[in-house]
């Protein structure tokens, strides 16, 4: 945080087989699948196992689990410039579903909604989960090659997603662990290893979470050269995906300093907020943000990020910036305010005065431009995490006339005219170890950074809007083209080894020509995780798929021709 000047206060028998039912999927621990009913071989894979069980429980609860959608066929017709999508709903509560197209023309980066004018068929709301279910878009007023195109196809079943239990999955233990690992010296000059370290720390966490990850790069002047990185991450939103909320904190220390309440709390938070908010979809698009340069060059990292950093697309709506959330004192006279303070916003100086000047609080800080984003966050906190003590400001303009409260990277969204707030501990309004060497882990309050990120966490999804919804999507360069080689399927077709250790061999025996196939890989909860197109010779013949960096676990690969689609179930174990 950047100088405050502050006042100082085994064998397979009939009898070993088994069956079991999870919504609409049947799986079976025969090793084959096909694209209606998807079964498994478990092989004495109790973890496996354990997870469909949990599945299963979920679902005799009573609790909603979202809607899943599978495109099954595509056809082109380019003289009537239509595209025909065949696709598979269904709903393990059987709810009636909205379904929607959106179309990316950036290699599936930024996806926008077709129109539903421009669409006939099974499309938009009222649609009844269904095998066999199918809707045409007319492009014609598409203005690029129909090959050039990404679809994606989802579906709601329009049921509500409980924010609380969001909240309650905020675990504390995490973020001490993170914060361990972040804890130490960070500074481009005197501890530049572990500045990179923590990058890549947080760079893997986004990827982890299949965030769209990418590294900022940016010089400073006067510094020889030298790199620095911001670390941006982006979950796509399910509807209008544009609208675009961000969560933030630098990772970057002043030299000398373990900086783990500066600023490595906010890292942490950043990151157990993505660990929960990337297990759901939401309507609008979630921004997750590493700021690198706070400390040294002030916020040169948020005035990179605002000045280039944004894409096209993008509007962004609100920014909650964490700076410094972990330390807390109970202690009478543990809390001091700024010079002014007092005359600028009486009734908060008031608040603390009568409670003895106690450092037990979160600071939120916004200006007039982010008035609806200060109070929405008021309203979460309120909602989900009363236990919370908060108190607010809104400064006047940007910030002009209180400098002190523009020191960290929220300032550059003010500047842009962006909503953004100051989620602070007050630094060392409270935290004597600021900037010192004494800024170390064990001095934090883990009860008090847990509930701030549950405030965080909580505005934030409450603004993105989640939804329950499912997605299955197809890059048209490759569907499209599969088909100019009249594939024909022949009868014997498998993996090997199974189970794996990830590398796979797929053997076609007695096809009759040699064929191009799309092949697909999907895991347990019906997300993609690989594809690529694979050719074979007539005869017999064997390509190699590497999925080595996949997890432990059951999958199912699918290989899509023009005539056929056929699946089969494999597992990587070690």
């Amino acid at each position: 945080m950047g100088q405050f000047n502050f006042i100082h206060s085994g064998v397979k028998t009939a009898e070993n087989y088994f069956t079991i039912h999870v919504g609409p999927f049947e799986f079976n621990n025969n090793n084959r699948c096909d694209t209606r009913i998807k079964r498994l071989r478990f092989n004495k894979m109790k973890k496996n196992l354990t997870f469909i069980l949990c599945l299963f429980s979920l679902v005799c609860l009573g609790q909603n689990t979202p809607p899943q959608i599978e495109i099954t066929d595509l056809t082109e017709d380019e003289t009537a410039k239509t595209l025909t999508v065949n696709y598979s709903l269904s709903d393990a509560e059987s709810d009636i579903c909205e379904v929607w197209l959106k179309i990316s023309l950036d290699d599936g980066i930024y996806f926008e909604t077709i129109p539903q004018a421009n669409i006939t068929g099974d499309i938009g709301t009222g649609i009844n989960p269904d095998p066999t279910l199918s809707l045409t878009w007319d492009y014609s007023d598409l203005t690029v090659g129909i090959r050039d195109v990404d679809i994606k196809l989802f579906a709601s079943d329009n049921q509500a997603v409980d924010i609380a239990e969001m909240v309650s999955q905020v675990d504390e233990a995490r973020l001490l662990s993170d914060l361990q690992f972040i804890e130490g010296e960070r500074h481009y000059l005197t501890a530049p290893v572990h500045l990179e370290e923590v990058r890549t720390f947080i760079e893997d966490a986004f990827t982890d979470a299949n965030l769209q990850t990418e590294r900022q790069d940016f010089v400073v002047s006067g510094t020889g050269g030298t790199t620095m990185q911001n670390i941006l991450g982006r979950q796509p939103g399910a509807k209008d995906e544009a609208t675009t909320y961000v969560i933030d904190g630098h990772f970057d220390g002043v030299s000398g300093s373990p900086a783990a309440d500066d600023n490595g709390s906010a890292v942490v938070g950043t990151l157990e907020a993505l660990r929960i908010l990337s297990q759901y979809s939401f309507e609008h698009s979630i921004r997750f943000i590493g700021f690198d340069a706070e400390e040294s060059f002030s916020a040169s990292g948020s005035d990179k990020y605002i000045s280039d950093g944004i894409k096209p697309f993008e509007d962004l709506q609100g920014t909650l910036n964490m700076e410094m959330i972990g330390f807390y004192s109970d202690e009478i006279n543990s809390q001091s305010l700024p010079v002014g303070f007092g005359t600028l916003f009486p009734d908060v100086a008031q608040a603390v005065e009568d409670d003895e000047f106690r450092g037990n609080f979160l600071f939120g800080c916004g200006n007039t431009t982010s008035d609806p984003l200060l109070a929405a966050f008021v309203s979460a906190s309120e909602t989900y995490v009363s236990e919370l003590r908060v108190l607010t400001v809104s400064v006047p303009g940007n910030g002009e006339v209180t400098p002190d409260l523009r020191r960290s990277d929220h300032a550059a969204f003010w500047d842009a005219g962006l909503q953004a707030l100051m989620l602070t501990d007050t630094a060392d309004f409270r935290n004597l170890n600021y900037h010192t060497s004494g800024d170390t882990s064990n001095t934090l309050n883990f009860e008090f950074m847990r509930d701030v990120v549950k405030t965080i966490l909580a505005t934030a999804a409450e603004l993105a809007v989640p939804i329950s919804a499912g997605s299955d999507e197809a890059d048209l360069s490759i569907w499209l083209s599969v088909g100019e080689y009249d594939p024909q399927f022949v009868a014997k077709i498998f993996i090997f080894p199974n189970p794996s250790n990830g590398l796979l061999s797929l053997r076609v025996e007695n096809a009759k020509s040699g064929f191009t196939s799309h092949v697909e890989v999907y895991d347990l909860t019906g997300k993609r995780v690989y594809q690529d197109v694979l050719k074979f010779s007539a005869g017999t013949s064997d390509s190699e798929i590497n999925l080595q960096h996949l997890a432990k676990g059951s999958y199912i690969l699918k290989l899509k021709s023009e005539n056929a689609t056929k699946s089969l179930g494999f597992i990587i174990a070690d």
